[in-house]
């Protein structure tokens, strides 16, 4: 005897399989459903009319014209694009003073490595060391003012397009 199994038989030509044969339920059915659209419903003849006119007909109120709304946003919109450039600006102007603090600390602390290749004793190193340092503490003191300079400067632009159109109200109004 033999543990293989049989063969399954070729399906016959012209059999349509059962659906437990042919593919799982949840499949989607190889004919498509046809799409129904329901029609819009009839308007009734008295709305589709416009009203008659015979002179004795009320005033139509017609709503304003959004043209005030467009004004208000377009008027903020404006303002936020004015702030944003003012920003702009002003990060420009720091990035542009961070760069140059940068290449002055990094010209001193060459200089400063030069002279201690040529210094000969231990107090000139130290000497080195210290103008090295109380180089950097001032740098860094005057960079710092510079960029809160920056920063103040920037801020004042970057709120004056919004204090404008609230209408003075801001700062040191009382």
């Amino acid at each position: 005897m033999s543990d293989s199994k049989p063969k399954r038989p070729g399906r016959e030509p012209g059999r349509i399989p059962e659906r437990s044969e042919s593919r799982p339920i949840d499949a989607a059915p190889s004919d498509p459903v046809p799409t129904i659209i329901p029609e819009p419903p009839a308007v009734p003849a008295a709305v589709a009319a416009p009203p008659a006119d015979n002179g004795m007909s009320e005033p139509r109120f017609e709503p304003e014209s959004p043209a005030p709304a467009v004004a208000a946003s377009d008027d903020a919109w404006t303002a936020l694009t004015e702030v944003q450039a003012a920003l702009a600006r002003g990060f420009a102007e720091i990035a542009a003073e961070m760069t140059g603090m940068t290449r002055s600390g990094v010209a001193v602390a060459a200089d400063a490595a030069v002279a201690m290749l040529g210094a000969r004793t231990f107090a000139e190193a130290v000497e080195i060391n210290a103008t090295l340092a109380r180089r950097g503490a001032d740098a860094m003191i005057e960079g710092s003012a510079k960029l809160s300079e920056i920063g103040v400067t920037a801020m004042s632009e970057a709120t004056r397009p919004i204090l404008s159109r609230l209408g003075g109200i801001g700062i040191g109004a009382r």
